[in-house]
């Protein structure tokens, strides 16, 4: 079966906040799940450069993406959100997703909840955020009651993961779970600082049931 993530991407994106969680989705696929990931932009022609300077090829145009095939919706933080807080066709590419009965799971780090509730998407919805104060306190479409000042937040009746840009670790996680995952919370944790590795711990075989 295969399964869809799309990923949003816009200039000055903060790559590092996802590529966790849509590495962990392409790469340990469940028995019989094959996920894939799209990725879109205002036009296809033209590259996105990261923050930190990659240049991504978006596959997708805006016209191009039906929400109903898509599992999760991915929005990744931004250094500076105003530019794209002001693009309206990303706004109103985004705006579908609020009159949907059945919707993809939309997942949304660091500054990327301001896109949500520009798009009236965060509306009666409880959410976390890595912006400033004074930019939650400069527009009227944040619902400042319903922010919740935790790392990660998951409002299950609306479908929405919000979560701090330091916990990127945590929202690979929890969307992982969500999707249907058998992830435990210390996944992704690194290395164990309570012990030293034995050698055969750190010693790696292809096929271990015909090595062994």
């Amino acid at each position: 079966m295969n399964k869809k993530a799309l990923v949003l991407l816009y200039e000055g994106m903060s790559l590092s906040e996802v590529t966790l969680l849509t590495d962990y989705l392409t790469v340990f696929q469940p028995c019989g799940e094959w996920w894939t990931i799209d990725m879109v932009g205002a036009n296809k022609k033209v590259p996105i450069k990261t923050e930190d300077s990659f240049l991504i090829l978006p596959n997708k145009e805006y016209e191009e993406v039906v929400f109903s095939e898509y599992q999760v919706i991915i929005l990744t933080g931004i250094m500076n959100p105003y530019p794209i807080a002001e693009d309206e066709a990303l706004i109103n590419f985004l705006k579908p997703l609020v009159e949907m009965e059945t919707r993809p799971l939309i997942a949304a780090i660091s500054s990327a909840p301001m896109l949500l509730a520009k798009a009236g998407i965060l509306k009666g919805v409880a959410f976390t955020s890595g912006l400033f104060e004074e930019t939650l306190n400069e527009f009227s479409f944040f619902e400042k009651e319903k922010i919740v000042r935790q790392p990660l937040v998951y409002d299950e009746s609306a479908g929405v993961v919000t979560a701090i840009g330091f916990a990127y670790r945590e929202f690979a996680v929890k969307v992982a779970q969500l999707l249907g995952f058998d992830l435990a919370d210390t996944s992704f944790s690194g290395p164990r600082k309570d012990r030293a590795y034995t050698p055969e711990e750190l010693t790696f075989y292809m096929y271990p049931e015909v090595s062994k």
